[in-house]
């Protein structure tokens, strides 16, 4: 099981997506001793000033498979605790792959808008939505 010293304070990134111009990925992940928090958003200059929505609340957890009491990473476990069409997808994806990596429960809350953007793009944000909080858990990883 992977130790993190928790932390009482939330990491905030601001990351330019480089396929999606003019729009900012924001995160703020809290690395807890028994899970990770992390909420995502978007901004682009047609939302400056306006609030976004709740989005999509998921938890996903690392599958450990009681009949063999061996844990399978590959195969993460996830429900949608609040759902909204547009960002459902995204926060189910990042979820997972955040337990997958940390093996710990991830919370991840998602207001991304990725209004007409291509597959590539979204990808793009996910990968950069992992690394950025990837990089926080492992910074708290390191400390005593």
């Amino acid at each position: 099981m992977t130790t993190v010293a928790p932390t009482s304070s939330a990491k905030q990134l601001s990351i330019p997506l480089p396929l999606s111009p003019h729009t900012t990925l924001h995160i703020q992940t809290t690395c807890l001793e028994a899970s990770t928090l992390t909420f995502l958003t978007t901004t682009d200059p047609s939302t400056a000033g306006s609030l976004s929505s709740l989005g999509s609340f998921v938890y996903a957890m690392p599958n450990l498979n009681n009949h063999v009491q061996r844990f399978q990473p590959s195969e993460p476990l996830s429900t949608a605790l609040y759902t909204l069409s547009g960002s459902i997808d995204f926060a189910t994806r990042v979820a997972k792959i955040l337990a997958r990596r940390t093996e710990l429960p991830a919370y991840v809350g998602c207001s991304v808008a990725f209004r007409g953007a291509t597959v590539e793009e979204e990808l793009e944000g996910v990968r950069l939505a992992v690394k950025g909080v990837m990089e926080v858990f492992l910074d708290q990883k390191k400390e005593p």
